[in-house]
């Protein structure tokens, strides 16, 4: 019980102690989404193929903007104004990597991403970059596979970045070539957005299937990338990536608001050295407090040889089990 209490404390950061409402979703919209590309004919286009650069912030950022605009049809029974759709969730995370210093080059080699050289450029050493290249590539091109987007999978192509260009996939082709299961999860959770049957709680299994098996064939390739940072910044990184696990097991909800509760829990830079949860001066109680539970969490999940993870993923199954846990953790909160 004392170990379900944490982990129930640790999920509880991810829905966040705020209350107040904004008053206008716009406030809400991840940072640069104005500037950001909404159509795909605000890319270079040549011969009819569409040439996007992925290693550059608005551009990257654009490809989620064309995602939750050309998906808004599919959500306006849930919510008016696109606020309930569930691929907010993706954009809102790369706005807070982005203003939160995480996408910057770890290695102080080059200025990419950082303010005194090239903000606006994610660096292919970065550990958070890489990681959403694929949360954003492979569900844009799940997209085109589903015809959401109405342009066929030889239309679109990716340029690759300055070096390691052979981890990662370009088009939807060598994508589906490369990883198969969750290209096979992003395309179906397209088909079944356009199914006007689908509950939100169906939509949401799709989404977090999709994107923990997303997770799961890529961050071992980009481990050594967490060398980079502090280990107070390594710990967390760990730790998100564990927790996303957890929250896919409750089918946390990536609406608009939701996301943007969750992320005011996350911690607002990069993690120094001498940073200790629960004793970061410039961080608020909650983004303390929610660093210490993810990083309790951590040590549990590894403690436990995964079994933790097992062991919650089979209660969750029912759905009286996941209310009574948003609840409990309202309830912390």
């Amino acid at each position: 019980m004392l170990l379900l209490s944490s982990l129930f404390c640790a999920l509880a950061g991810y829905v966040s102690a705020f209350s107040a409402e904004t008053s206008s979703l716009t406030d809400l919209y991840p940072p640069l989404w104005k500037e950001s590309p909404g159509t795909l004919s605000d890319y270079t286009v040549k011969d009819g193929v569409y040439t996007i650069d992925p290693w550059l912030y608005t551009e990257r950022m654009g490809m989620y903007k064309i995602l939750i605009t050309f998906t808004a049809q599919y959500f306006e029974r849930f919510a008016p104004n696109n606020e309930a759709n569930i691929l907010w969730g993706l954009p809102v995370q790369h706005g807070w990597q982005h203003k939160t210093g995480r996408l910057a080059d770890p290695t102080n080699m080059t200025k990419c991403g950082w303010e005194s050289g090239n903000p606006m450029c994610i660096s292919v050493e970065n550990w958070w970059g890489c990681l959403n290249y694929f949360l954003n590539v492979l569900p844009f091109f799940g997209a085109v596979e589903a015809g959401v987007l109405e342009v066929s999978s030889n239309q679109v192509k990716l340029l690759p970045p300055p070096k390691d260009q052979m981890l990662f996939c370009y088009s939807v082709a060598t994508c589906r070539s490369t990883f198969p299961d969750a290209m096979t999860k992003w395309t179906t959770l397209f088909q079944q957005i356009k199914e006007p049957s689908k509950s939100l709680d169906d939509l949401l299994k799709y989404l977090w299937d999709a994107h923990v098996a997303t997770l799961g064939a890529t961050r071992n390739i980009f481990e050594k990338r967490r060398l980079y940072f502090s280990q107070s910044e390594s710990d967390f990184e760990e730790s998100f990536s564990i927790a996303v696990d957890y929250v896919a097991a409750v089918l946390f909800e990536t609406t608009l608001k939701n996301t943007n509760k969750f992320q005011k829990a996350l911690p607002p830079r990069l993690l120094k050295p001498d940073d200790y949860p629960l004793h970061i001066k410039d961080f608020t109680d909650s983004q303390n407090r929610v660093l210490f539970l993810l990083n309790l969490l951590r040590k549990i999940h590894n403690g436990s040889g995964h079994t933790f993870l097992s062991l919650f993923r089979n209660l969750m199954k029912f759905k009286t089990l996941r209310k009574m846990a948003n609840t409990l953790m309202e309830l912390i909160i």
